[in-house]
């Protein structure tokens, strides 16, 4: 089957969250034996040909900077950009495309496109983002105006559009319940957050006492988080005790802006590396101290499917199935948590076991195939 592979992410390199979601997308339609036409981003200037996949071509489309008058009225919700359209049209001049696969965000505008031409259309969704963008911090009277605002673009372009799609890719049994309110429930399927088992088949020797917590931090509930884990958990005591690395986009930043210092406490920001795998295996425990967001978490499987122990707030979990996390939501329990915890190499062979049950890609590609099936032979 030909596919046309659409996001607005730049998937290379895939060293967190959303890259990681749309690169093992891509990775599963290549593996499903399609011929895949992925029209991406990559502003990073990554060499593609070291991320070379069977029977796929990448195509490059820019990120063009939102004007004033877009930011206000929010009109990019629902405004094509002429090169991606360009190169639609282009490939579908050039192949016989039978289904498009729109990765991630607000890109249900371009279903139409597809949908005249006979082309089915399989959507994808990282999260029901009406419901974090809920949950934005907004003091001023400016900044709450902004947040309903955001919320009701999401929502309107939700409801306009994703209906419009043959099928709806969703990552949670609770996104699943949030988007039948508003799209036919035959056509959703739960196609959660996944990796590639291959690729983590990794063993380090663990490093005793250290503690590793793996973000993008720019992102604002993994900021928030960060900032609640160092002012009411972290204390002397644990400092003593573990090393803590943290590892991501946006970390020394964000570690300084908290603390005032890159390095305190025996907390030492690390940066954005080009893969955190090697960084969680050598660790013996991942902390996940979220306290805002849905969906699954990617960096909760990460750490799953690398055998590491998870101490994590229940929304740092939430979304994922296991018995095998150790779960604290008030700074005090965490902290007691935390200092009772002297790793444990068979809560993570558990997790292990519990990340191929549900999360391998094993399992998902065909998920995804009868998301597909289900697309191209729908009335």
């Amino acid at each position: 089957m030909n596919i046309i592979f659409f996001t607005n992410i730049s998937t290379f390199p895939y060293n967190g969250g959303e890259k990681l979601r749309s690169y093992y997308l891509l990775k599963a339609l290549s593996d499903l034996g399609h011929t895949v036409h992925a029209v991406i981003r990559n502003e990073e200037g990554a060499d593609l040909s070291k991320y070379a996949l069977p029977n796929v071509a990448y195509h490059i489309h820019p990120k063009k900077p939102l004007a004033v008058t877009e930011r206000l009225t929010g009109s990019h919700y629902f405004t094509k950009s002429a090169a991606v359209m360009a190169l639609f049209d282009k490939i579908c001049r050039e192949h016989d495309i039978d289904t498009a696969v729109l990765d991630y965000g607000y890109v249900g505008h371009y279903i139409g496109f597809f949908r005249r031409r006979g082309i089915r259309v399989v959507l994808g969704t990282h999260n029901a983002q009406p419901e974090i963008s809920r949950q934005l911090p907004a003091r001023s009277l400016f900044q709450k105006f902004r947040k309903m605002q955001l919320v009701t673009l999401e929502q309107w372009h939700e409801r306009s559009y994703f209906a419009k799609a043959d099928a709806v890719l969703v990552v949670s049994h609770h996104d699943l319940d949030y988007h039948r309110r508003f799209i036919d429930p035959k056509k959703l399927f739960l196609v959660p957050n996944f990796l590639d088992e291959a690729e983590y088949a990794l063993k380090a020797p663990r490093q005793q006492r250290l503690l590793v917590m793996t973000a993008n931090f720019t992102v604002y509930q993994n900021f928030e988080g960060l900032r609640w884990f160092v002012q009411e958990v972290w204390n002397p005591a644990l400092a003593e005790k573990f090393r803590l690395q943290l590892v991501g986009r946006g970390s020394q930043e964000a570690l300084q802006k908290i603390t005032g210092s890159t390095d305190w406490e025996n907390i030492v920001a690390l940066g954005r590396v080009d893969d955190v795998k090697q960084y969680i295996a050598s660790a013996e425990g991942v902390v996940i101290p979220l306290l805002h967001g849905s969906g699954t978490r990617l960096k909760c499987l990460e750490a799953m499917a690398l055998h590491t122990p998870i101490i994590a707030t229940s929304r740092g979990v939430e979304g994922v199935l296991s018995h095998h996390f150790i779960v604290a939501d008030s700074a005090a329990d965490f902290r007691t948590a935390l200092l009772r915890f002297e790793g444990s190499p068979q809560r993570g062979d558990a997790l292990r076991a519990d990340f191929m049950k549900e999360y391998s890609a094993a399992v998902n590609r065909q998920r995804l195939a009868e998301a597909i099936h289900f697309a191209q032979h729908v009335q």
